[in-house]
């Protein structure tokens, strides 16, 4: 009987200090969700306030193959542009996601990174390279670094996250245009 009462013991201890644990997660990510999920929807508003500053209001998101896009109305309610957000492959440590502002005519307006986990040293230094986002504003059609016959200059000693934020921007005229193709 001792040695069955060695093994049951310390089971069941084990199993209810698991129990306890599982149950606290599981109320703290109920109390939490809705907070978070609020505090996300209201980052992603100011983002698209900030590449978008002239929109009064955004429609609903649509997403489509190659990215999810907001329309921007003027006080008229007319299309103004879009807030799209994007993604760009090919960075030094993954996927590079943006907010590009793409204004009614189809051309950049501005951009704002949402998520980047490049080396701070370097690729990190992106975001607050202005000389390097403005070549995007004004942009029509699509963006090539001028490595590959492109105008937009990489970033010295960062070129594999000047490509990302690139294709993230295309993909982002990409899923305007195709919008603006299946709507008329």
């Amino acid at each position: 009987m001792k040695s069955i009462k060695e093994f049951v013991v310390p089971t069941l201890v084990l199993f209810l200090i698991c129990f306890v644990a599982a149950a606290l997660l599981g109320v703290t990510n109920d109390v939490t969700a809705p907070v978070i999920k609020a505090n996300a929807a209201a980052a992603e508003q100011q983002a698209m306030k900030e590449v978008l500053p002239d929109a009064k209001e955004f429609g609903e998101a649509v997403s489509n193959d190659y990215g999810t896009f907001s329309p921007a109305y003027d006080e008229s309610g007319n299309v103004a542009g879009y807030a799209v957000t994007a993604e760009g492959k090919g960075g030094y440590d993954g996927t590079i996601t943006l907010m590009v502002g793409i204004d009614a005519e189809g051309k950049v307006v501005n951009i704002n990174f949402l998520e980047i986990s490049e080396t701070p040293s370097i690729g990190g230094k992106i975001p607050k390279n202005t000389g390097f986002l403005d070549q995007f504003k004004g942009l029509f059609g699509s963006a090539a670094l001028t490595k590959n016959g492109g105008t937009v200059n990489a970033v010295s000693g960062a070129t594999k996250t000047s490509t990302a934020v690139t294709d993230a921007v295309n993909n982002a005229l990409l899923c305007v245009d195709k919008e603006v193709r299946a709507n008329g």
